[in-house]
């Protein structure tokens, strides 16, 4: 009898413990077949008015935790976030500041953005959300700052550790030009139940950059002799069961700003590979990004940098029909 108590014991301890629900929402059948952005933005943000279509401000997610963020800075950091001022909220949450992504039956990521920056970025309450026999449960959550037009969110796994992969785009709001956008990606660890904004860190914990990588970027400066030097970008950033690999290329022209009918000469070519891994529970990487030390050698040099294209977080031009889900590249075709 004893015997047969203390292996009915091992069992139950060998059983794997179900995932906590941190926030959780009944919903009938029609709503869980077809839910409504309304619902979205009730399960993550505490207090918020369906009616109104409106959350208390400053915005908390359904766990009670602050919807924040904070990038690395210029003192603390080789590579700080991108330089970006936020936008007055907005008055009232749309359909646009909902993001939607289903990872497999019954199981979704959603982003719900709260407040936008000037650099086309957004920020709020990430979750991944299981549908139930009765509702919905959050399993998973954290805040998110990343670019939220055409948004992309999924799961890989790094090293055994999950973590969250948001890619999305900004456009220039130059009308004389061909608009531009520019795709990035941000990347947060997932560890007990929490998404983690942390940055990249070197082996000996010095911090190397955030964990937001563009995938193309340019920047021009005025170099002391009076020419302009412009920087191109163009990385992609692949995902394995060991490890993320950043591949990144830069080309540097020189233009004469007195002779605008002239086109650039090439001055350099120089392309880096670096490796991230989730070592220790941190996000470790095995180098500074090439941009980085490209951009610090100018800024050495004595070159003054102009200011980068202003972007608009909302329009942009049809979506293209072919993406390659496991590498994001910004390399021009």
């Amino acid at each position: 009898m004893l015997t047969a108590v203390a292996l009915g014991l091992l069992a139950g301890c060998a059983t794997t413990a179900p995932a906590p629900r941190l926030c959780q929402k009944d919903a009938g059948f029609n709503e869980r077949s077809a839910p409504t952005p309304d619902l979205w933005f009730a399960l993550l943000l505490h207090g918020y008015d369906k009616d109104r279509n409106v959350v208390p401000r400053p915005a908390v997610d359904c766990s009670g935790a602050p919807v924040v963020w904070q990038d690395p800075t210029q003192d603390e950091c080789r590579e700080p976030g991108p330089p970006s001022e936020p936008l007055p909220p907005p008055a009232q949450l749309t359909e646009q500041d909902l993001v939607l992504e289903t990872l497999q039956a019954h199981e979704r990521l959603v982003w719900v953005i709260t407040r936008r920056y000037t650099n086309g970025e957004g920020v709020g309450p990430v979750a991944r959300v299981h549908t139930t026999e009765t509702g919905f449960s959050v399993e998973a959550l954290g805040t998110l700052r990343a670019l939220p037009l055409r948004a992309k969110l999924r799961m890989e796994r790094v090293a055994g550790t999950e973590v969250l992969v948001a890619e999305g785009d900004a456009c220039t709001t130059d009308a004389s030009e061909e608009q531009v956008c520019r795709r990035a990606v941000r990347i947060m660890p997932l560890r007990s139940h929490r998404f983690f904004g942390e940055a990249v860190s070197s082996k000996d914990k010095a911090c190397l950059g955030a964990a937001w990588f563009p995938l193309s970027r340019e920047l021009s400066f005025t170099l002391p002799n009076g020419l302009r030097r412009t920087y191109e970008l163009a990385s992609t950033v692949s995902f394995k069961a060991d490890g993320i690999t950043v591949q990144e290329q830069v080309q540097v022209s020189d233009s004469d700003p007195k002779q605008p009918a002239v086109a650039p000469r090439l001055y350099r070519r120089a392309q880096d590979h670096r490796e991230l891994t989730v070592q220790d529970s941190v996000l470790t990487g095995s180098a500074p990004s090439l941009w980085v030390r490209m951009i610090e050698q100018q800024l050495l040099a004595g070159a003054k940098p102009l200011p980068e294209q202003e972007v608009v977080p909302l329009e942009a031009p049809p979506e293209p029909k072919d993406s390659a889900p496991k590498t994001a590249s910004g390399a021009k075709p």
